[in-house]
């Protein structure tokens, strides 16, 4: 009789969930380059379909889409490009702080449109968490000294719906494509699309500029996507989204660090109570979402 194998050890998962929601967090800042949200978004979006089609050509994963799916990763590529281009528009209005918290109450939206579909209500512990991540929402973006605080977190809001519904558009190609081809479409095809606008927006000047777009896509995405992934082989995909949604945290921090943007005593208290809410919502999902590594 043979001894069952020990199972794998979670260090390197815990250390690959951690780079990547680091990373994750550095995305934010990238939003404080001297472009257009449009041209960071398509840049961001080439770069990390190139990226992935390399690893998909290496490791012979890639799939060849019906005319459907095409149409499908069309569609859904859009929504997450606007989810990111409103996101670095919120960022360039009321600051990292501002975008990161209110794109981070994506699962008060998630759970709005889950019980519409399922023409159910949400349970009260779900309510709890949403009317929190609410409260939290509005100490920070109320109007005040700071310019572009109420735009930012307008944005920030809109971004978050977004993903919320890019996310149930994506339930099915994910089970169809898997999440590297369907996230290697929906960038190649939503870049494609952004390209006839990019001649109208304010483009990334300088070498310093490109190097940074190619981070972004490179780093930023594809190797975030991978490191996410690789936790995910490991362990339960509700403590991999409990590190993600350390996101926020991680972006102001930085933020501070890197740019003296300040940390209030009310931007820290919502950042507690948005993690928080965010994280009662994620352990009580029956199915979380585990295609999207993350939202920023």
């Amino acid at each position: 009789m043979t001894a069952p194998n020990p199972p794998p050890s979670r260090w390197p998962a815990l250390a690959a969930v951690n780079l990547a929601a680091v990373i994750f967090g550095c995305n934010a800042l990238f939003g404080r380059i001297d472009a257009s949200p449009v041209w960071l978004v398509a840049g961001r979006m080439g770069f990390a379909a190139l990226a992935l089609l390399l690893i998909g050509l290496a490791r012979r994963t890639l799939v060849r889409p019906s005319p459907r799916q095409i149409a499908g990763c069309a569609l859904s590529g859009v929504l997450i490009a606007l989810h990111w281009i409103t996101f670095f528009a919120s960022v360039q209005a009321g600051g990292v702080a501002i975008a990161t918290l209110t794109v981070s109450g994506f699962p008060l939206f998630t759970i709005l449109l889950n019980a519409a579909r399922d023409r159910k209500p949400p349970q009260g512990i779900e309510v709890a968490a949403s009317l929190a991540i609410m409260a939290a929402i509005a100490l920070i973006a109320r109007p005040s000294g700071a310019p572009g605080v109420v735009t930012g977190a307008i944005l920030g809001l809109t971004s978050a719906a977004l993903f919320s519904v890019y996310s149930l558009a994506s339930e099915r190609l994910v089970r169809e494509l898997g999440p590297l081809n369907l996230s290697m479409l929906q960038y190649a095809l939503a870049a494609m699309l952004l390209a006839p606008i990019l001649p109208f927006a304010k483009a990334v000047a300088g070498l310093d500029g490109w190097l940074a777009l190619v981070a972004l896509g490179v780093f930023g995405t594809a190797l975030s996507f991978q490191l996410y992934l690789f936790a995910l082989g490991r362990m339960p995909a509700v403590v991999c989204g409990g590190f993600t949604c350390l996101e926020p945290v991680y972006a102001i921090a930085l933020a501070a660090l890197l740019f003296s943007e300040p940390i209030s005593p009310l931007v820290a208290l919502s950042a507690a109570i948005i993690v928080g809410a965010s994280l009662v919502l994620l352990s009580g999902s029956k199915d979380p979402p585990a295609a999207e590594p993350g939202v920023l």
